[in-house]
């Protein structure tokens, strides 16, 4: 009985040993992780303050809201600062890749690789946002352009707004679309919906055309055969 208890206690105190090697044999690699995380979060941080400084600097968010269009959509409700944004993309960007060098450290492959991943990625959601910001810029300015249109035209100038409404939301919607499909979010189903939505405006802007616009559409034909009798 003593020498199985002996065996026991050794074969626990075997294990116990060969795990507090292993302890051991890691703690440079945790401790080198520890280090780069906290150098990594530090200057993923820096550098973002330093960008937002430099592009303040360079006065792009005023050369943004000149030419692009940001100023336009401060005025519609959606407040985008460009040195906030591109900050916000480096510091995440450099905070990713602090994650993948600890994890690389530590050995940990999948974790590794899910994070390369979110890496390849951050350029998908950047293109995301420019496609974004793009619908809604062209929105706003055809809406504008279209509501001038019709108020020169022969139209009903009460149609002006309901137009321009929807050809800005139209463009909106295509944008939104498009950055589902940029970013691989049910493509074959945003295929189907976009179908279904331009359908969509075929057939209002038909009925519309039908219904309230009847009179003017005869004043119009009236209008083009009286020039060509007269030619």
């Amino acid at each position: 009985m003593q020498i199985q208890f002996m065996s026991w206690r050794d074969a626990i105190l075997s294990a116990l040993q060969g795990i507090w090697m292993k302890i051991l044999g890691k703690l440079p690699d945790v401790f080198a992780a520890v280090v780069v995380l906290f150098v990594g979060l530090f200057l993923a941080g820096l550098l973002g303050r330093l960008v937002r400084r430099m592009v303040e600097f360079t006065r792009l968010d005023t050369f943004l809201q000149e030419t692009v269009g940001l100023g336009k959509l401060k005025q519609r409700g959606l407040e985008i600062h460009a040195a906030a944004l591109i900050a916000w993309f480096v510091k995440w960007f450099f905070i990713i890749v602090t994650f993948i060098a600890v994890a690389d450290i530590l050995k940990w492959g999948q974790l590794t690789s899910f994070f390369e991943q979110v890496a390849l990625y951050i350029p998908n959601v950047i293109i995301t946002v420019l496609i974004l910001l793009a619908g809604f810029i062209l929105g706003g300015g055809l809406q504008e352009l279209v509501v001038k249109s019709v108020k020169a035209s022969t139209l009903p100038a009460s149609s002006a707004g309901v137009i321009g409404t929807a050809a800005r939301w139209a463009v909106i919607g295509f944008s939104i679309m498009a950055s589902l499909t940029q970013l691989g979010i049910a493509a074959d189903l945003i295929k189907i919906l976009f179908t279904g939505f331009v359908g969509m405006l075929a057939v209002a802007g038909g009925l519309a055309f039908g219904l309230g616009g009847q009179s003017q559409a005869g004043q119009w034909l009236d209008k083009v055969r009286k020039e060509i009798k007269h030619q």
